[in-house]
């Protein structure tokens, strides 16, 4: 799995690790640098997102399990802050996020496997372009091929 580093020119490919969120970790889950509470999310299942060569938190992640919907939720996803917008340093941080989220339900519940997430109204056009989602009421959801597609695109792939 990579970002891709646009601090550099051109932009360049680095390695990154998924792992699940330790005690030390949640003091640095600020609003400040993640943009969102995340003290209500503790017994949720919490993953970050990192660099493999540094120990800093770029992304963070919040799960639920539905195991009877064979469906696990995306309760919040976010990108530190100084990775959003135009002028982010790392690209591909929600989409790796979102993929290892695919790989888990994949593993749990093989082709039954499903996502799902409420976004903010703003973000629903963005979720469904660029990460092939599908609106289902009030929340999005990849299944099947799309899902699969997430996986190979965003944790499988190597440059």
């Amino acid at each position: 799995m990579y970002l891709l580093n646009r601090g550099v020119d051109p932009p360049a490919p680095v390695k990154a690790i998924i792992e699940p969120i330790t005690l030390s970790d949640l003091p640095k889950l600020t609003k400040k640098a993640f943009l969102f509470n995340w003290k209500d999310l503790v017994e949720t299942q919490l993953w970050k997102l990192r660099l493999a060569d540094s120990k800093e938190m770029l992304g963070a992640m919040s799960l639920t399990d539905y195991p009877h919907e064979y469906r696990i939720e995306i309760n919040l996803i976010a990108s530190r802050r100084d990775n959003v917008g135009a002028d982010k340093q790392y690209d591909r941080i929600a989409g790796c996020l979102i993929g290892w989220a695919c790989r888990l339900a994949v593993k749990q519940y093989g082709y039954l496997a499903c996502v799902s997430l409420r976004p903010k109204t703003r973000l629903v056009n963005h979720y469904q372009a660029k990460y092939g989602m599908l609106l289902a009421g009030q929340q999005l959801f990849l299944e099947g091929t799309p899902l699969y597609h997430l996986i190979q695109t965003y944790i499988d792939y190597e440059p």
